[in-house]
């Protein structure tokens, strides 16, 4: 199984000078063979594949105005071209066109694929040495995948990726408990148990990355001062990032050691968080609208969320189960009437067939639960 741990570097200055470089050579090379293979394929419709692009990096060594790729790890330039490689994969299956990396973007990393090494709380990178780090565990086994060295914030990171061959985890406390989730915007998570997640306080940091964006939007272009803000408002953003990471790691790993089965809706994310097309004729009304709606989405992370608890559930031996999304919120949980009127607020629901009173994301948890056991065209009156 694999499994990615994620530790906080702490190389001294001449170290951060050799990522700096690492990091603007794997830039390179990527834009490089980017623009190489658009060129062959635009110009003369040929594909150049990822073996050849690596022989041309190569041969740029021994140029002179190239000479200094000398100095970057061999295999992290390797490493490079073979993610440029999946970016054109991953656009074949339908994804967005690979782009050019920017040395302005507020997160820059490269890659090894192999040779890095741990000791304690220490970490061997190539080219780099031992480099100091914090957030390692001292039961830390596995062998190690690949080792991505990221910079943001004026913070460095190295995500390593490792593979656990037997790792053995205290199974849930009642495998075979089930319970619904229902994910939503004034809640966080609403389960059939009837308890409610409230979101995240964020106000303070939202505010002050506010603050910040317009601070950064005055400065001048290119300038020293706007690259401080920059970075400034980055380091808020990463701090908004972490914070809602541990709340969704605590809120995942709470369900996966209680529940052997957790059953949740089926969300395609990226359509519901489409943007509000019209025409010049005849403008969207709603844009505004729709446009703080899918930011209060994707702050919740719904995705993450799922994600997180899936494979927390696989480590305890207990299992997501995906239904179908419609009418859960406005089938009633007890005689099964389905209507609009149902939901006669965000929160509140009152079947206008039986009069049963709820909160309303509660009754979608309960409409989530007896579809993940009983299936999507039995009763919804749950029996649990």
């Amino acid at each position: 199984m694999l499994k990615a741990v994620k530790v906080r570097l702490y190389p001294n200055n001449e170290q951060k000078q050799i990522i700096s470089s690492q990091i603007g050579g794997a830039r390179y090379v990527y834009n490089r063979a980017l623009a190489l293979r658009k060129y062959a394929y635009s110009k003369f419709g040929l594909k150049i594949g990822k073996y050849a692009l690596i022989n041309h990096i190569t041969k740029l060594k021994k140029r002179e105005n190239t000479s200094w790729l000398k100095e970057i790890d061999s295999q992290a330039i390797q490493q490079s071209i073979a993610n440029m490689d999946k970016a054109y994969q991953h656009f074949f299956k339908g994804g967005g066109y690979p782009k050019f990396k920017s040395r302005h973007h507020s997160r820059q990393s490269y890659q090894y694929p192999q040779r890095v090494k741990v000791d304690g709380n220490k970490v061997f990178l190539p080219k780099i040495g031992w480099v100091k780090c914090k957030g390692l565990r001292k039961e830390f086994v596995g062998k190690i995948k690949t080792v991505t060295v990221s910079y943001e914030a004026y913070q460095y990171h190295a995500s390593i990726l490792i593979d656990i061959e037997d790792e053995t985890l205290k199974p849930c406390n009642n495998a075979t408990k089930a319970i619904g989730l229902d994910v939503g915007v004034a809640l966080v998570v609403a389960d059939s148990d009837g308890n409610k997640v409230k979101p995240l306080d964020l106000m303070k940091e939202l505010k002050r990355l506010r603050i910040k964006a317009q601070q950064l939007s005055r400065k001048k272009k290119s300038s020293n001062n706007r690259a401080k803000a920059k970075n400034k408002l980055a380091k808020i953003n990463l701090r908004i990032a972490n914070k809602r990471k541990d709340f969704l790691h605590k809120l995942s790993l709470q369900y996966a050691e209680n529940q052997g089965i957790v059953v949740i809706e089926d969300l395609k994310i990226k359509n519901m968080t489409k943007a509000t097309k019209g025409t010049v004729e005849k403008p969207s009304k709603n844009a505004s609208a729709k446009r703080g709606l899918n930011r209060v989405i994707t702050q919740q992370s719904w995705g993450l969320f799922f994600e997180l608890l899936e494979y927390k559930l696989q480590e305890r031996g207990g299992r997501l189960i995906k239904v179908d999304p419609k009418y859960t919120s406005q089938t009633c949980n007890e005689c099964g009437h389905i209507s609009k009127e149902n939901r006669i607020s965000q929160s509140k629901f009152v079947c206008d067939s039986c009069s049963y009173s709820e909160n309303a994301d509660v009754v979608g948890a309960k409409n989530i639960l007896a579809r993940g056991i009983h299936g999507n065209n039995a009763s919804l009156k749950i029996a649990i």
